[in-house]
């Protein structure tokens, strides 16, 4: 089974762990590759449409991995019972304000877990804001490219001091951990974003106007902070 870019790098992503559960787990796959290379040795794979989730046992039992993969349907965490806890949780492929919620409503699953690995589709912000306020630092971020489109994962772990930089808001956008790394990939993906944004300004409305140059300020703000020395 070949996974996507965005796939293997989330598994090579995990910390190796006793325990895992994987939240909107669609087919399976990454659950399953987490079980064979031994990554994670226990797995709750869960999701909340049961046709994926048939597609997940069938693919599960395939592989041979029935007794290191359960799965369990489940809207986010709201299934987990009590008394289980695991080392890592890992949500991807799903807009950030779903996210957020699903973490919100399963927070007493989520504050107890090591490594929260998240893959956000959309509104990264609302994930980096959650993470902050309740008390995860961000050990590394990861920006990659897969099939000409950008992909963000964020590995938040307890044990990290949680960074609240001046200008919190613009940092919740913008991410601080790459900026900082000089991430070239993440530069490309400003410089297509602003290119984009200033061929949006020349087609806009009067409406629209004050937002996208808001958003043009922001991304060269972003760009000069990666360009300066010593940063």
């Amino acid at each position: 089974m070949a996974l996507s870019l965005r796939l293997q790098t989330l598994c090579d992503t995990v910390s190796p762990c006793e325990s895992l559960c994987d939240v909107g787990c669609d087919h399976g796959y990454v659950s399953i590759e987490l079980a064979r290379t031994g990554k994670a040795k226990k797995i709750l794979a869960m999701d909340i449409n049961e046709g994926p989730l048939k597609s997940a046992v069938s693919n599960i039992q395939r592989a041979g991995l029935s007794d290191s993969i359960e799965t369990r349907l489940s809207n986010g965490l709201h299934n987990i019972k009590t008394g289980e806890s695991f080392d890592t949780v890992l949500i991807a492929g799903m807009g950030g304000r779903l996210m957020e919620e699903i973490l919100t409503e399963g927070l007493e699953t989520a504050s107890k877990t090591k490594q929260l690995l998240l893959q956000p589709q959309s509104e990264i912000f609302l994930v980096r804001e959650f993470l902050r306020n309740h008390g995860f630092g961000i050990f590394r971020e990861i920006c990659l490219k897969d099939a000409g489109k950008y992909y963000f994962i964020i590995d938040a772990r307890r044990e990290v001091p949680v960074s609240v930089p001046e200008d919190v808001f613009f940092f919740d956008r913008y991410s601080k951990y790459l900026i900082d790394k000089k991430d070239g990939l993440y530069r490309e993906f400003l410089l297509t974003g602003l290119k984009n944004n200033e061929k949006y300004i020349k087609q806009a409305g009067d409406g629209n106007i004050e937002s996208l140059t808001l958003e043009k300020e922001n991304l060269e703000r972003a760009l000069n902070l990666m360009d300066r020395k010593g940063n």
